[in-house]
């Protein structure tokens, strides 16, 4: 791989790892469904109105904004929200492998191989150690709510697996279109008239930090991360591409700790480092299978 586009995964794997930082800090600037409305509509606007609709059904397209745009960061920021540290959602957020392959099995369509179902297993023992280490009360809760996030981004894999080959910009654009249509009544519902004004009119004032979370989430993590994603899968082999989503964890954890102080509990580098080694496992070629991870391109 030429050392630009290795360069280009690098900053890829940076925006991704530390966004979970800046979605740490938007969520306690404005309630977390309206953040996540604000940050669809800005990934949306203006490009889907010059980008043409994804060639797949509107049943799947639906499907993919449901599970992957509204169900799947309503509960991620609502756990960063809750309680949940960033660098272990960071961490956690990558069982969406784990998942993603568990529903093409029982879809009938993936057969494991014994590496793999290693990797599951260890990967599920290690979120219970990661989740025993981060005590009780709203910690659980939320580590709860972070699990089922990467669960509605595995169903999300799926529903991009049975698209095919599809262009990514037009999909992730739509598909924040029809997440921020979604979201903005049940926000609006939640959060109420008073909040949306109140974040309004920080963004009218400039306020500079929602500004900055916006335009990482939106630009960032999304528009240069996803494009950049599908142009590097159109140049080089997924084999050689998806693996690098391991440093994800790295860099979350590293951006929480430099920017947020914050440690990873005792109790859980075990299970960390079981969760890294499960993903691992399942990046390996296999006789039996290509790894699901391999076949879908979605990323966080």
């Amino acid at each position: 791989m030429p050392l630009p586009h290795l360069l280009l995964l690098l900053v890829i794997m940076g925006f991704w790892g530390t966004n979970f930082v800046v979605q740490f800090w938007a969520v306690h600037l404005v309630p977390p469904t309206l953040f996540a409305t604000l940050r669809f509509a800005a990934v949306a606007l203006p490009l889907v109105f010059f980008l043409p609709k994804p060639s797949v059904s509107w049943r799947l397209l639906i499907g993919y904004a449901a599970t992957s745009f509204t169900i799947q960061f309503t509960l991620l920021f609502l756990a960063l929200s809750w309680g949940m540290p960033p660098g272990l959602a960071s961490l956690v957020m990558q069982s969406q492998v784990f998942f993603t392959l568990l529903l093409l099995v029982l879809m009938g369509s993936e057969r494991p191989g014994a590496l793999q179902w290693f990797g599951i297993l260890l990967g599920g023992l290690g979120m219970v150690l990661v989740a025993s280490g981060l005590g009780e009360g709203a910690s659980l809760l939320a580590f709860a709510m972070t699990l089922s996030a990467a669960f509605f981004w595995g169903i999300g894999n799926v529903f991009t697996k049975k698209m095919g080959s599809v262009n990514a910009g037009e999909l992730v654009v739509w598909g924040s279109a029809i997440g921020a249509i979604g979201l903005f009544p049940i926000s609006l519902w939640l959060d109420g008239r008073q909040a949306w004004g109140e974040a309004i009119g920080m963004l009218i004032d400039g306020h500079p930090m929602l500004w900055a979370c916006l335009i990482f989430n939106a630009y960032g993590a999304s528009i240069i991360g996803y494009g950049g994603w599908a142009w590097l899968l159109s140049r080089h082999p997924a084999g050689k591409v998806v693996p690098f989503t391991l440093l994800v964890p790295f860099f979350g954890m590293g951006s929480a700790a430099l920017l947020l102080d914050e440690a990873v509990p005792r109790g859980a580098w075990l299970g960390v480092a079981m969760v890294i080694i499960g993903l691992l496992l399942n990046q390996l070629p296999k006789t039996a299978a290509r790894p699901a991870s391999d076949r879908d391109h979605s990323t966080p």
